[in-house]
């Protein structure tokens, strides 16, 4: 997989946002798998976007009275599925003022044969 950094990332001027590698759109396209917010660990777009949040939602109250859960480290876990899906990823800070900051992370896939095989193997 192929991991882009912040500095060789087109980005939007209005959000700071990523175009995507593929087709530089930088709103919602048909290679975007997932937008990621890690700070507040939540899925806020792309094809999986509903698959993740329902998986992380199962996951969280599974163990939500298990003294030794380690969300950051079980929400990871799950980020690393998506990561094993995706064609490239794109991390990037966004600054909304204080308290409202967060670390995201995009991730794409190049084809739409690719995105089918995602949400199959994902959606299980």
């Amino acid at each position: 997989m192929i991991n882009h950094d912040r500095e060789n990332a087109d980005e939007d001027d209005t959000d700071g946002s990523p175009a995507c590698p593929y087709c530089q759109s930088t709103v919602d396209c048909p290679h975007l798998l997932l937008l990621v917010d890690k700070t507040f660990r939540t899925a806020e777009g792309g094809l999986l976007y509903e698959a993740f949040n329902n998986r992380w939602s199962e996951l969280s109250e599974t163990h939500c009275d298990d003294p030794d859960f380690d969300e950051r480290e079980c929400f990871d876990e799950l980020l690393e599925e998506i990561e094993d899906l995706a064609s490239c990823s794109i991390p990037y800070d966004h600054e909304g003022g204080p308290g409202m900051s967060s670390s995201y992370e995009v991730h794409y896939v190049s084809s739409k044969l690719n995105a089918q095989k995602a949400q199959k193997s994902f959606g299980k």
